[in-house]
């Protein structure tokens, strides 16, 4: 079938493009990107849409990675097209992020894509992905180790990202640089079997291709097969994280019991799909998830996990957080704490003071403020847990462990040592915005009141 028309149709029934939409066209130079360019340029006045290009340039490859930019620049200038260029240092992320080159290229050309159609206005995002891909991701991700959601295939659009070139083949693409003399650059790095994609293309796929010639037929037809069934797992996980997960200022959650009662596929989505949202292009294989789920039926109520990226995986009791913030460190230092604010930057907080002798018109119950008998007090300094720490919880009338009295309530680890704490001499008499010690409470025979009103700074 014409490569054109293919292209036209499935435009037309996917509706990638809407009438009137801008479409930025991700151009390495290569083949396959500059014929899907000849391609949208040629039917753009009768969808119509409005194009842009976008290269990034990764500095891996020297000479040519200049050469690359020159000729897309060209290339978008002989289309009176804009274009939008990034030059980044691919390896320094590949170092900060701790995964491969081609992860690191990876991430950075997405996020580019994303940050350009943000500030330009592009609807869709156009990449070059054709049938020859598919089968190529499949094999990867067999040999990698994935999950069906990952075998099913590359889909042919994901929020803004579309891909039109999605059921042709590479030979057919080939055919169409070569019928309308479609220029393109030829990267030497697709011709080293070092790469893993290129080991199976030239590799692998010939020796497939001699034991079935139509093993890519068949593959694709199972692929098709394997996306009804992902859908079923897909929407079962989507209805999960929708109404149960939570996702706010880069770190989210999702429930212990919850995740344990759904089938471990669904569970794969909902896990995945709270990654991907917490690190955008994060690709979760079966063996993240595998250590996630660990965590997760882990007779440990407290324990957590690091993936790339430097996310980190915390089970806290029944919650399971997913967040890429690094744990909070003990902060060794005691402070002195006098009447009027007290603001202190490495606990982030504010404390206010104030001695009256007047009796308060009640107790308030808001945990941020809190009284005390000011005639039992003496030296207010403030600090955070240390091992052996106990006080006796309001109501109680004995002393206990900090630590038990934290395990009782059910707070992380990680956030213990960075809970303020409220001191008379050496006694604990607050855990701030927990509870306050019993003998330091106000009684009907108190007649020096203290006063001390937490704020969070920021």
């Amino acid at each position: 079938m014409d490569i054109e028309r293919t292209v036209r149709r499935v435009i037309r029934e996917e509706a990638l493009i809407e009438p009137g939409e801008k479409v930025l066209v991700a151009v390495s130079g290569g083949i396959d990107s500059s014929c899907l360019l000849f391609l949208l340029d040629k039917i753009a006045p009768d969808v119509p849409m409005t194009l842009g290009v976008a290269h990034v340039n990764h500095g891996l490859r020297a000479i040519e990675s200049e050469r690359d930019e020159s000729f897309v620049r060209a290339l978008a200038d002989r289309l009176s097209l804009p274009c939008h260029v990034m030059r980044a240092d691919v390896r320094a992320y590949s170092r900060e992020h701790g995964v491969s080159i081609q992860h690191a290229g990876r991430d950075i050309r997405y996020r580019f894509f994303e940050e350009i159609s943000g500030q330009e206005g592009y609807h869709k995002v156009a990449l070059a992905h054709n049938r020859d891909d598919q089968v190529e991701t499949f094999l990867l991700r067999v040999i990698k180790g994935t999950g069906i959601n990952g075998l099913a295939s590359i889909p042919i659009r994901r929020e803004r990202i579309i891909r039109p070139l999605l059921r042709t083949y590479r030979a057919e693409i080939e055919e169409c640089a070569r019928r309308f003399s479609i220029p393109f650059v030829q990267d030497s790095s697709n011709r080293k079997d070092a790469y893993e994609r290129n080991f199976v293309r030239m590799h692998i796929m010939p020796l497939m291709a001699r034991l079935n010639p139509r093993f890519r037929e068949k593959i694709l037809l199972l692929l098709a097969d394997m996306v009804s069934v992902d859908r079923l797992f897909e929407d079962q996980a989507a209805s999960f994280v929708m109404s149960q997960g939570h996702l706010e200022k880069g770190e989210g959650s999702l429930p212990v019991a919850g995740l344990r009662s759904l089938h471990p596929e669904a569970r794969f989505r909902a896990i995945s799909s709270m990654l991907g949202r917490l690190e955008p292009g994060f690709i979760a294989l079966r063996e993240h998830v595998r250590l996630v789920e660990k965590s997760l039926f882990s007779a440990r109520p407290n324990n957590n996990v690091t993936l790339p990226h430097a996310i980190r995986v915390v089970r806290v009791y029944e919650a399971l957080i997913f967040t890429r913030n690094e744990p909070e460190t003990e902060v060794p230092e005691t402070f002195a704490i006098r009447p009027g604010p007290n603001i202190i930057p490495s606990l982030k907080i504010n404390l206010q003071v104030s001695l009256s002798d007047k009796r308060p018109a009640a107790i308030p119950a808001d945990r941020a403020v809190s009284f005390f008998d000011g005639d039992r007090t003496s030296v207010l300094r403030v600090r955070t847990f240390r091992r052996g720490d106990r006080f006796t919880p309001l109501g109680m009338g004995r002393s206990v462990k900090l630590k038990d009295y934290f395990m009782a309530r059910k707070i992380p680890a990680m956030r213990r040592r960075t809970i303020p704490l409220l001191l008379s001499d050496e006694d604990i008499i607050w855990v701030v915005g927990e509870r306050i010690d019993e003998r330091y409470k106000v009684t009907p025979h108190t007649r020096s009141f203290l006063k001390v009103e937490a704020e969070p700074l920021g």
